[in-house]
């Protein structure tokens, strides 16, 4: 199972998500579930905080992969965050998937892409 929590930080201009659980076959529908939320939320600028989900299999990265597309086509972009060490950080370097370990200021979100998020 999957669970979520927001955070809004509008003086960054982004929406905040911390996962945990796991994504695995079982949970893929719940986890396309929480970033479908995520996605209904109109926010274009969103950062996914990754430290607490303890797997991630292929169909997670694939709507991960999925909500990144979606948020870009309206102009923003998503922010992934995990720890060095963390299951999910491990699958997405493996993958070539950029990442970060912390969440990014005020400064860091403006440079980024042109206001879009890797």
């Amino acid at each position: 199972m999957v669970e979520i929590e927001f955070e809004d930080r509008p003086e960054s201009g982004y929406l905040v998500a911390h996962l945990s659980g796991e994504v695995d076959l079982a949970s893929l529908g719940c986890f396309r579930s929480v970033l479908q939320r995520l996605a209904d939320t109109g926010r274009t600028l969103v950062v996914v905080e990754l430290d607490d989900l303890q797997h991630l299999c292929a169909g997670g990265v694939r709507e991960l992969l999925a909500l990144r597309e979606d948020l870009e086509v309206r102009g923003g972009g998503l922010h992934l965050v995990c720890d060095e060490h963390r299951p999910a950080r491990m699958i997405l370097r493996a993958l070539g998937i950029p990442t970060s370990t912390a969440l990014p200021g005020e400064s860091a979100l403006a440079a980024s892409l042109g206001h879009r998020l890797s």
